[in-house]
């Protein structure tokens, strides 16, 4: 087609030359000079052609990263911490992620249950006590450093030094004698109380900072096994 309508223009162009008495030569030269500068239209591309190309790498792009195998995925996961960018963003942890209110919240909800009369001896609230507030913590700082975006083992010394220290208010309250293992009893003194109390603080916030880290390697580690799916591709309606 495209041929055909340039055999016309050239035959147009002799004939008004003819007319005007140019010579031969230069009209074959003008003729051959104009061929070559017409670009060939390029051939039209099937519509439902260039659709599938499209959707194709559409979804070339969005297709997730291949997983990393399982020791990778160790060993990325096991990364050192930035321990002073964690310090920094811990303000940032604490108001824009529930990594640090819903566990201190458990603990003090837990804690308020044994000042309510007539619910403190129930046997459901004496099974909520030990199994949150009994050091060393194991629950509450792991839930902490899985809900941390970053900072996992700080968010879990901080959970655990926070239920050493209700553990040790209700102990300080409520214990005033203690049974042996050989079922003798004997009543303790403030001294004493001291010094379990000191003394659950000291296990507990080294024993919430190996949780919390852990919690956090986990955490990662997980993320890296199962990667995001792509979002779905949004189709136009014309």
């Amino acid at each position: 087609m495209a041929r055909a309508k340039r055999t016309e223009r050239a035959e147009a162009r002799r004939r008004n030359r003819s007319l005007a008495g140019a010579p031969q030569d230069l009209d074959r030269e003008l003729d051959e000079a104009l061929d070559e500068e017409e670009p060939s239209p390029a051939p039209a591309r099937n519509y439902r052609a260039r659709r599938a190309e499209s959707g194709t790498a559409a979804r070339r792009d969005a297709s997730p990263p291949p997983r990393p195998g399982f020791v990778a995925g160790l060993r990325r996961a096991a990364a050192p911490a930035d321990v002073v960018a964690d310090i920094r963003s811990l303000p940032a942890i604490a108001l824009h992620s529930k990594a640090l209110w819903v566990p201190l919240a458990a603990i003090g909800g837990v804690t308020a249950l044994f000042f309510i009369p007539g619910i403190s001896r129930n046997p459901l609230v004496a099974l909520l006590g030990n199994l949150a507030l009994q050091p060393p913590p194991m629950i509450l700082p792991f839930l902490g450093g899985m809900l941390a975006p970053r900072g996992a083992w700080l968010v879990g010394g901080i959970v655990a030094l926070a239920n050493a220290i209700a553990y040790g208010l209700l102990f300080g309250v409520f214990t005033n004698s203690v049974q042996t293992g050989l079922g003798f009893t004997y009543t303790m003194t403030s001294d004493q109380k001291v010094g379990i109390i000191l003394n659950a603080v000291l296990t507990s916030v080294p024993f919430g900072l190996l949780v919390g880290a852990f919690a956090g390697f986990y955490r990662r580690f997980l993320a890296m096994s199962t990667p995001p799916r792509p979002a779905p591709a949004k189709s136009k309606r014309r």
